[in-house]
């Protein structure tokens, strides 16, 4: 077989790599949080962010360098 033949018996390129598809849609459409859940949720995380970062705790990561610029 030539390198030609090679090439062509090869499967024609689909443009996605690992010939990945789109998500299928849903048939019932997708529900929305109202405002009170996305407050309820911004809260949460939010919580939990402060518990595990410590934000506003400790010294800070950056400081100045009095002096001239390099």
């Amino acid at each position: 077989m030539t390198p030609y033949e090679r090439l062509m018996a090869e499967a024609l390129p689909t443009g996605t790599f690992g010939h990945a598809q789109p998500a299928r849609r849903r048939s019932e459409p997708v529900s929305r949080w109202t405002p009170e859940e996305q407050a309820a949720h911004l809260a949460t995380l939010e919580a939990e962010l402060d518990r595990l970062e410590g934000r506003g705790t400790g010294k800070p990561k950056l400081r100045v360098i009095e002096g001239e610029a390099a």
